[in-house]
């Protein structure tokens, strides 16, 4: 059992890994763009067009694949108010069925986001300067929570189970 967990473990760890990477080149290109948009406009009073759609767009894939990553290494936020009130066992417990409800969600903000984007794509929905397209985002969007809640689903088992959720990266 221990080596189909460790397995399990590795597999979650490359994919919200990876999705951390892409995340992190998505930072490097919006900060480059916004230094290179900046220069631009006042050096030479000559402004990117579109800019503002790229750097949009760009902070989809900043944010939504980084998640996974977030919570799979404990580098979320948490405020402790109740556990030295309450039982570890309780706490156990607790925390087991917030995850499990927090993965429930996130399932359905993948779903609802997926059919968003087959929407987006039917209707040639884009950005409104140049044109971007939107449903390659919304698939983004999409594919990220659905990750995110398999990383909710697996901390919620090894709530369950007595195991430590967070991996050391």
């Amino acid at each position: 059992m221990d080596e189909k967990f460790r397995l399990l473990d590795q597999i979650i760890g490359n994919g919200v890994r990876l999705a951390a990477f892409i995340s992190g080149l998505a930072l490097l290109w919006l900060m480059g763009l916004t230094i290179i948009a900046v220069f631009m406009r006042y050096v030479f009073n000559a402004p990117i067009l579109g800019a503002q759609d790229l750097s949009q767009v760009s902070l989809v894939v900043v944010v939504f694949p980084a998640m996974a990553y977030c919570g799979w290494t404990g580098g979320h936020v948490a405020l402790d108010l109740i556990s030295s009130a309450i039982k570890s066992s309780a706490l156990r417990r607790i925390d087991m069925i917030l995850y499990a409800m927090c993965g429930v969600l996130f399932v359905y903000i993948s779903w609802q986001t997926w059919s968003r984007a087959v929407d987006a794509l039917k209707y040639g929905e884009a950005t409104n300067l140049i044109e971007i397209p939107h449903a390659p985002f919304f698939f983004i969007i999409a594919i990220s929570s659905g990750l995110y809640a398999v990383v909710l689903f697996v901390q919620a088992v090894k709530t369950a189970i007595g195991r430590p959720n967070t991996q050391k990266q």
